[in-house]
């Protein structure tokens, strides 16, 4: 008698996407989540590409090691309750954004800027970059 085995589903796979991406913003590895979590990092790594579910415990867990909510890993449509803490829903799209390419690149060389006023001074370039954008139809 063949056993079929539960695949995962999109939220399965969401959430396996979020674990990836909030773990490389901290510049953590697989094998220190792992470590954290205890599993091998071939088991994080099956939870980041979907392919294996990721358990309620190893949700609290993991968002106990990587500093986020356990709702993190969730969309706003799959939580039982509507409403969500503002820090949240900004790390969700912070998450996102670096999961896109270049915010991450981007993020690691503004960190090596040590002078606030430069740091300032290239946060005002990009808000009228981004500003202008908004402008153009």
């Amino acid at each position: 008698m063949a056993t079929h085995k539960k695949s995962p589903n999109e939220a399965d796979v969401r959430a396996g996407s979020r674990l990836k991406n909030a773990r490389r913003l901290r510049r953590m590895s697989q094998a220190e989540l792992g470590g954290l979590l205890g599993v091998t990092f071939q088991q994080i790594q099956k939870y980041e590409n979907g392919k294996n579910r990721i358990s309620a415990s190893r949700i609290v867990a993991a968002a106990n090691a990587l500093g986020v909510p356990p709702d993190f890993f969730f969309d706003e449509t799959e939580r039982a309750t509507p409403d969500i803490a503002d820090t949240s829903a900004e790390m969700r799209k912070l998450v996102d954004l670096i999961a896109a390419g270049d915010a991450l690149e981007m993020n690691r060389h503004f960190s090596n800027i040590k002078s606030p006023a430069l740091r300032r001074a290239v946060v005002s370039f990009v808000t009228a970059i981004a500003t202008a954008a908004d402008d153009q139809p």
